[in-house]
């Protein structure tokens, strides 16, 4: 506990400025707008900050020079290019850490190591070497590592547990803080701040990959290592996984396994991470990834392998017969998919941000997405993941874009990027929740038999929610006296498996909800596995954090979070432009109409925000009278709308808002609907064109405190973006449909009894 305590206190270095006087805080210098706003300008005038910065700090008094003081001259000095001044300043800091009762030499040293040696590389570079950066790094680290052992080894690799995208998110975010400054000037404690938060970047940016391809290939002394062990599945398939054991905990331990289609260089380092928590720590490639030398067919063999694998796992002599998985989207969906024939070694599961495929991936309530093919080549491309195809975001949407306009059908997408996929090709031949996907996970009574302890764990803002709120559901539904706990807060896809953002879509999140992801994920498994303490924020089944209260909530079922409900039905009365919600249904209709002829892409929006000043125009509004009082939102809106379409069919983006006394409108929730799944997911129902014809929708799951002087606004539009397949109406499937098919307009007549329900705690 000492040694942590001490860690995340020299961590904190980074960021106090309590040796600032007031006089040195009120100083500001110049930071102009028009270089924060270019990224090449700013990485040029850094140094001078940098310079300035120092030119400061250089008054204050010796007797002041503390830690803090250090922790903040090191930083500046490597960007100010002083790498010789920086070496001096971290080894000053390490001997001031060395003043306290905990202190041991080797652990400081090690998390400062990444420093040292940006510094020394700079050096060598400025001495004459002439190889770059990255190869000198690849030269000189293995022998930085070999110089740690034990903890200190942990403390030196642990940086390279972070992503690159965790990183840009951290970077990203302190450029925003810095560009919402007015003016061209800066505080000198926001100068200090930001060069620290700029000084990480550019170190840790370009030896994160070469990083951990060293750590795979090295061999530490206080661990044991399984490298490609491979395991036979009942059919002869092998799989590969990586098993690492450290010593330090005995030869008999529970064991924490990850089944991960996402094979790359990151599993030793992964595996280790689970292993310094007092675990067996087993990452299990899927089918087909790595050394396995099957076809990948994502989905369709993770139940039987991953019982195979844990069956396997369970008779060696180093498991003690307890074994608990854990993981986020594809590694959550197969966590359940393992228990749908449960072992009885598996103990626990931690499903985190939870793909359900068939109700969430690939299709989002009936609707394909461009998206379904752009994952299944980062999966199925190769035997590893191929993150450069993945990653680059701007070329997908200049396809996706190319596609849209071009008219041709969704199902010639992969022929389109010049490679059929044959994944790809198979879902769209299941657009219904059938047998094909109901396979996968388990189905109906299959829950009932789920009773080990689930922990849940998705955000409000996690593409996967749907899934991760269908296990819950499901489970609940078919097992009563499930242990299951849901945990959910103000997390995207990332933030709910690590640790969340600050600010999350332009939204500044609670200080309650900075939670350490990761680190309750392993208080879970010390409560269910070694018989530890339940963690102490699961007060209850489902844990929820109330978005502007700064609060978590507790409760034992939804309906126990609210004590009221919102209910509004469709009238033809204007506000403005917006229709009104009025609180009693009435015979009235309101037209909308859209042209699916037309291909006209909308403006990216990048990066996302929950906020904006105003509405597309595609959008039939309907909004509340101003709220009286605060109240808060908790769980999901429903709605049954009441249509009458010329159409067999027609895919909808419904979107619920609170418009702020200010005016501006903060997404509350957002979805797509096919209307012909609306009721039943497992068989396509066509509408009655001309005739009047219900469909219920649900909303994403949020809780957030709605302000007095408020409105609720509901926006319907009909689909139509370069992100999802277009639906045209004619009853054929979807995917098959091209801008041929377009034909009139389509016309909808929403009936005044549409109902909006929006459960409320007063």
């Amino acid at each position: 506990m000492k040694l942590t305590l001490l860690k995340n206190k020299i961590t904190a270095i980074l960021l106090l400025l309590f040796f600032l006087s007031t006089s040195l805080k009120a100083q500001q210098l110049y930071l102009p707008d028009k270089i924060i706003k270019d990224t090449l300008a700013l990485e040029k005038y850094m140094p001078i900050l940098a310079t300035s910065v120092l030119s400061r700090l250089s008054t204050t008094a010796a007797a002041e020079r503390d830690m803090e003081y250090f922790g903040c001259l090191f930083s500046l000095q490597l960007l100010a290019g002083q790498h010789q001044q920086s070496l001096q300043s971290i080894d000053t800091l390490i001997s001031k850490i060395g003043l306290s009762p905990d202190f041991i030499s080797d652990r400081a040293e090690a998390l400062f190591c990444l420093y040292s040696t940006y510094n020394h590389i700079q050096l060598m570079r400025q001495s004459g070497d002439p190889s770059s950066t990255v190869k000198i790094f690849k030269l000189v680290f293995p022998e930085v590592l070999a110089g740690y052992k034990g903890k200190a080894l942990e403390y030196a690799t642990q940086t390279f547990l972070n992503e690159h995208e965790d990183l840009t998110r951290e970077w990203q975010h302190a450029l925003t803080k810095i560009q919402a400054k007015a003016g061209d000037s800066v505080s000198l404690d926001e100068a200090i701040i930001f060069s620290q938060a700029f000084a990480k970047y550019r170190v840790y940016r370009p030896f994160l990959s070469p990083g951990k391809i060293l750590i795979r290939q090295s061999n530490p002394e206080n661990y044991l290592i399984q490298d490609s062990t491979m395991i036979t599945m009942r059919d002869g398939v092998q799989l590969a996984a990586v098993i690492v054991r450290n010593k330090s905990f005995g030869e008999l331990q529970p064991v924490v396994m990850m089944s991960s289609i996402y094979a790359d260089a990151n599993e030793l380092a992964k595996a280790k991470e689970i292993s310094n928590q007092g675990y067996i720590g087993i990452i299990l490639n899927t089918r087909g990834k790595y050394a396995s030398t099957a076809a990948i067919e994502p989905w369709e063999h993770d139940a039987e392998d991953t019982y195979d694998a844990i069956d396997w796992i369970s008779k060696q002599r180093w498991c003690n017969g307890k074994i608990g998985m854990y993981g986020g989207s594809y590694l959550g969906f197969s966590q359940w998919a393992a228990t749908k024939k449960l072992h009885p070694a598996l103990k626990t599961i931690v499903p985190q941000v939870a793909a359900a495929p068939g109700i969430d991936f690939p299709y989002t309530n009936g609707i394909a997405t461009t998206y379904s093919l752009r994952w299944s080549r980062y999966v199925t491309n190769h035997k590893l993941t191929d993150h450069a195809d993945f990653g680059d975001s701007d070329h997908w949407y200049e396809f996706s874009k190319q596609w849209f306009i071009s008219g041709k059908a969704f199902n010639s997408l992969d022929s389109m990027k010049g490679k059929p996929n044959a994944s790809f090709q198979k879902w769209l031949n299941h657009p219904s929740y059938d047998k094909y996907w109901q396979k996968m996970t388990p189905y109906q009574q299959e829950f009932s038999k789920i009773n080990i302890p689930v922990l849940s764990i998705t955000g409000y803002f996690d593409g996967e929610q749907d899934g991760s709120l269908h296990y819950f559901d499901q489970h609940y539904k078919w097992n009563r006296s499930a242990n299951h706990y849901l945990l959910i807060g103000p997390y995207d896809h990332f933030g709910a498996q690590y640790m969340p953002s600050a600010v999350v879509n332009g939204y500044e999140i609670d200080p309650t909800a900075m939670i350490n992801i990761n680190d309750l994920v392993f208080q879970w498994f010390n409560y269910t596995l070694k018989g530890g303490i339940k963690p102490e924020l699961l007060k209850d089944k489902i844990n929820y954090q109330v978005m502007g209260t700064d609060t978590w909530a507790h409760v034992a079922s939804f309906p126990e979070m609210n004590n009221d409900v919102l209910n509004f039905y469709f009238s033809e009365e204007k506000d403005g432009q917006a229709y009104k919600l009025k609180t009693k249904a009435s015979s009235q209709h309101i037209q909308q109409q859209f042209d699916y002829s037309k291909r006209i892409p909308g403006k990216r929006s990048s990066p996302s925000s929950l906020w904006c000043d105003s509405l597309s125009v595609h959008n039939v509004v309907f909004s509340s009278e101003i709220l009286t009082a605060d109240f808060s939102i908790n769980g999901t809106f429903k709605a049954t709308l009441f249509a009458a379409s010329n159409k067999k069919d027609m895919d909808l983006e419904i979107s619920l808002y609170e418009q702020q006394s200010d005016g501006r409108y903060f997404e509350l929730s957002n979805s797509i609907h096919r209307a012909s799944y609306a009721k039943n997911s497992s068989k396509r129902t066509l509408l009655r064109p001309g005739k009047m014809e219900s469909i219920p929708i649900k909303g994403k799951f949020i809780s957030k405190k709605i302000a007095k002087g408020s409105k609720i606004i509901l926006a319907i539009s009909p689909l139509n973006n370069v992100y999802a397949e277009v639906n045209h109406g004619t009853g054929k499937p979807a995917s098959s449909e091209s801008i041929k098919d377009a034909g009139m307009p389509l016309t909808i007549q929403w009936s005044g009894k549409s109902n909006l329900q929006i459960p409320i705690k007063r």
